[in-house]
């Protein structure tokens, strides 16, 4: 069985003391300055931590302003490009309507033209017809230019009493 011995008790006490007493002299002094510079190691990262923070968050307003800013001003280049693509758009349609009216008053000049040539020679062929007539009738041959210019004439006269 366990046998307490008094002695013991005290050998047994007396080296805790001795061994508590060795501790606190050489090892717990060690051991305290490690776990103060820990300490202040920590407490040194932890106000670098949070400076970095603080400029971070910082940097973080800094980039949302010129985000901003930069979206302002892509937005201004999208109007400003807008507004030269309305220009560039207008002035081609001014340009190509422009170019219509003068193919139109071209086509419109051509057909003038052509119908004033149709006009004359078709007066032409009915003053030929109507010597031709009128020689049948006065039964002589009627070729003269001057024969020509009188039933031209007539029908210029006719041409404009319509």
């Amino acid at each position: 069985m366990l046998d307490f011995q008094p002695s013991t008790i005290i050998f047994t006490i007396i080296n805790l003391l001795v061994l508590y007493f060795f501790f606190r002299k050489f090892l717990f002094g060690r051991v305290n300055a490690v776990l103060e510079q820990r300490e202040q190691l920590i407490r040194k990262e932890i106000a670098e931590a949070e400076e970095n923070n603080a400029k971070a968050r910082q940097l973080q307003v800094e980039y949302e302003q010129k985000l901003a800013g930069a979206r302002e001003e892509a937005a201004q280049l999208v109007a400003g490009a807008k507004s030269r693509a309305d220009a560039a758009y207008a002035a081609r349609m001014a340009e190509a309507e422009a170019e219509a009216k003068q193919y139109a008053a071209e086509a419109e000049s051509r057909l003038a033209a052509e119908r004033g040539e149709m006009l004359r020679s078709a007066r032409a062929e009915v003053a030929k017809l109507a010597v031709m007539a009128a020689a049948e009738v006065a039964g002589r041959r009627l070729d003269t230019d001057d024969d020509r210019a009188m039933a031209e004439e007539f029908l210029a006269k006719v041409g404009e009493a319509k």
